[in-house]
């Protein structure tokens, strides 16, 4: 078989492109720390690499959800703790309030630190994140959950949410509460009733109606749990209706701005001037929010009077004030318990993350590592082997006939 001169250039060419290819891929090697650079070079090994790299990445998202969580709850820990201190200061004013020989003006100094301690109070409960958004309105972060109501009486505008996020393979941690469940939903040591102005009303300004407070507790049971409705008949005179029935309970009563008004057991005012048509509502209802029980409780206190129905009324309101508040307490507590359940479980799982992602780099490590020592030695061969490549190139290329003759 006749070789010419072209396919001996040819394949000097080849073997010394062929090691040169082999001598970069094992410098890159070296260079990266990776033996398996392509799919090509190991299809299993690519496949398992690339696996564990997801594995890598999920568990890096968990690790981010868990300290998004993790300072969440514990700000609303904070938030907590720091209500729970205001609602014992207001139990501490119940207690000093109940002492008999308090005269109508130590009382209202009371109210007046009470009020403070109210809006301190509902400024808490309205906390947000570093985002922006709020801890206890559920779903709802971008709304406020404690406003004030047109009677200026504090409502919840929240929702009952919670927003959940996957900080596991398998665990889910709330990561939000919602103020209706922790603040809004306490059961009370006795019926109770909360009042509502009928948002459609004509009255410019419009009317309120103050929280109200029971006053005998005996009659106000006797009608429990049927609702109230005060419809003005004329901007002077109103009648009171029951609203399931529509029974009359109260009619054509004259109306003047802020005075009483008593009916079956409880006591509530409406100031300002409604019109013909306006309505206003006394809802019962056997659970009562932290922030309407600080409400009644300063209206026991501005409303105090020195006769017999009064000091009982007022000792009444005394003793529904501490017992509320305690219920609040216990409330708080069990919500700061809970999300120190949270926070321990938060803790595991992170271990639990730490410990996968040590195991499952080391496994990457044995699949993709180069071992530099291998590598070294197989580059000082190639080395060797394209030197004697270029050697032996360099000899058939410069055969010639004429060093025959």
């Amino acid at each position: 078989m006749r070789i010419s001169t072209q396919q001996l250039f040819n394949r000097g060419l080849e073997q010394i492109q062929d090691v040169t290819a082999q001598q970069q891929k094992t410098q890159l090697q070296l260079s990266t720390g990776k033996k398996v650079l392509t799919p090509a070079d190991d299809p299993i090994a690519s496949a398992r690499i690339l696996e564990l790299n997801q594995e890598l990445a999920i568990n890096e998202q968990f690790q981010r959800n868990i300290e998004l969580v993790d300072g969440r709850l514990e700000l609303q820990d904070d938030m907590l703790g720091s209500i729970d201190n205001v609602v014992q200061r207001v139990r501490e004013l119940a207690v000093t309030a109940g002492n008999g020989i308090l005269n109508a003006s130590d009382l209202n100094s009371i109210a007046v630190e009470v009020e403070v301690l109210l809006d301190q109070l509902a400024g808490l409960l309205n906390s947000q994140d570093a985002s922006g958004e709020y801890l206890f309105s559920g779903f709802q972060g971008g709304e406020e959950p404690f406003q004030k109501n047109i009677s200026g009486a504090y409502t919840y505008e929240g929702d009952e949410g919670r927003r959940f996020v996957q900080v596991g393979p398998s665990v889910s941690i709330a990561s939000t509460e919602n103020g209706k469940e922790i603040f809004q939903d306490i059961t009370v040591n006795e019926n109770t009733f909360y009042t509502l102005t009928n948002p459609t009303n004509q009255s410019q300004p419009a009317a309120q109606i103050t929280t109200g407070q029971v006053i005998d507790q005996v009659v106000y049971d006797d009608f429990y749990p049927e609702d109230l409705t005060i419809t003005f008949n004329t901007p002077t005179d109103y009648s009171i209706t029951e609203a399931s029935t529509g029974r009359v309970v109260l009619a054509n009563q004259s109306y003047v701005s802020n005075d009483p008004i008593l009916v079956n057991g409880i006591q509530f005012e409406i100031s300002g001037a409604p019109v013909a048509g306006d309505s206003f509502f006394v809802q019962s209802s056997e659970k009562q929010g932290v922030l309407t029980t600080v409400e009644k409780f300063v209206y026991g206190l501005q409303n105090f009077n020195t006769t017999e129905t009064g000091r009982a009324a007022f000792s009444s309101a005394i003793e529904s004030a501490l017992s509320n508040l305690d219920s609040a307490e216990t409330s708080i507590l069990e919500a700061r318990s809970q999300i120190g359940a949270r926070l321990n479980t938060i803790e595991t799982t992170k271990e639990q993350l730490l410990d996968v992602e040590i195991l499952t780099k080391e496994i990457l490590t044995n699949i993709e590592a180069v071992d530099y020592a291998e590598a070294i030695s197989l580059l000082s061969i190639q080395q060797t082997t394209l030197e004697a490549a270029y050697s032996s190139y360099s000899q058939v290329t410069s055969l010639s006939l004429f060093d025959r003759l």
